[in-house]
């Protein structure tokens, strides 16, 4: 019997959501991913350096151009062969990872493996940037050894652990330019800094003219001396170099022609040239140490000698999502947690350096990679 006091129900379907809410979900789903993706940073340098030392972008990158591999090919075509089955597949999740880091690219192909015609399998061949990564050749240095150098746990131990170790053995205590009793982590910085300097020094060679005068030029902190023997062998055999740097760092430089090893410390003097080259040094200091340095620079130039100095220039304003305020500033935190009071300066602050030590002239002359050549002028 029908209850007549009943009222008939009636669905109604609820209304979509506005424009407006859709752009507000994208915006927060966004804003969720870029939250992940911090949240997970660890990931990608860990898979990183497990594929450096695996070799697989060793692998990759030395096929010809337009060859691309399975994961089972690159696999077993590591210079240590996997025992374990399942190494295909752990190398392929590997490697999806760094295809989202634009390392590596990835397509699908078809396998027609049991009788599934559409049956795909990716495969990968390397992005320009692997080059950055491995051995090119002569002259061509690689990066591989510096990021293997701050993944270390040496590295991440931070300064002062590393200290406690190192302060009665090297009185430039402070710094990763300190030399620790750890010889396993010596050798990583030797090798980190002497691939990266051929790298950067390379192309430095390639857009900087001021050295075609210089009869003489000083490498201060040139460790193993691999920035002069570039300049003098590839483009300027008329320089005679001095390779200054502490004794215990020299002990195992090699002998190159046109280069003597000279120990010193350069808070107290500094050998005499018509040129003084600092690649990467300043960074590393504070700004009282910095003119403590500069000043004994200026005390063994000749008049109109300079001071040439490779770093990077930090910008006044960092840009959202730009990859030199990234890369700048990055290394501008490296140096605030490894160095005691180390940064990455802006122009300006090069300047006041500048002026403080006695220099009456600063310049940007040349720019390689994220590294500007400045040059004081005495």
């Amino acid at each position: 019997m029908t209850n007549h006091h009943q009222e008939s129900l009636t669905t109604y379907p609820k209304p979509g959501p506005t424009r407006e809410q859709e752009q507000v979900d994208e915006e927060m789903m966004s804003m969720q991913m870029q939250a992940l993706r911090i949240t997970n940073s660890l990931a990608f340098p860990m898979v990183f350096k497990a594929a450096l030392e695996l070799g697989v972008l060793h692998t990759i990158v030395a096929l010809e151009e337009g060859v691309w591999l399975s994961p089972s090919e690159i696999a077993f075509g590591l210079p240590t062969k996997p025992t374990n089955p399942e190494a295909p597949m752990l190398i392929d999740r590997m490697l999806r990872l760094l295809v989202s880091h634009s390392i590596l690219k990835c397509r699908l192909v078809e396998t027609g493996e049991n009788n599934r015609t559409e049956s795909t399998q990716r495969v990968y061949a390397a992005e320009p940037v692997c080059a950055f990564f491995v051995n090119r050749g002569v002259n061509s240095g690689s990066l591989m050894s510096q990021f293997m150098l701050l993944q270390s746990q040496d590295t991440s131990e931070g300064c002062d652990t590393r200290r406690k170790r190192c302060i009665q053995f090297c009185p430039w205590h402070g710094t990763l330019r300190i030399r620790c009793t750890d010889e396993q982590f010596a050798a990583i910085f030797n090798q980190a800094m002497s691939d990266s300097s051929t790298m950067i020094m390379t192309k430095i060679l390639e857009v900087y003219k001021g050295l075609k005068d210089v009869n003489t030029l000083v490498d201060i902190g040139g460790g193993l001396g691999t920035i002069l023997n570039l300049v003098i062998s590839s483009k300027y055999p008329q320089i005679k170099g001095i390779n200054f740097d502490l004794a215990a760092v020299l002990a195992t430089a090699p002998s190159y022609p046109g280069v003597e090893h000279v120990p010193g410390d350069m808070f107290i003097d500094v050998p005499k040239g018509d040129a003084i080259f600092m690649r990467r040094i300043l960074r590393d200091w504070n700004d009282k140490d910095c003119v403590k340095i500069l000043t004994n620079c200026w005390k063994s130039l000749p008049e109109k000698g300079k001071v040439i100095i490779v770093d990077m220039v930090a910008p006044s304003e960092p840009k959202s999502d730009d990859i030199f305020s990234k890369v700048v500033f990055g290394t501008d935190m490296l140096m605030l947690t490894q160095c005691s009071g180390g940064k990455v300066r802006s122009f300006a602050q090069f300047e006041a350096l500048a002026s403080a030590s006695g220099f009456h002239k600063c310049e940007v002359s040349g720019l390689a990679y994220t590294y500007s050549v400045i040059e004081f002028h005495k």
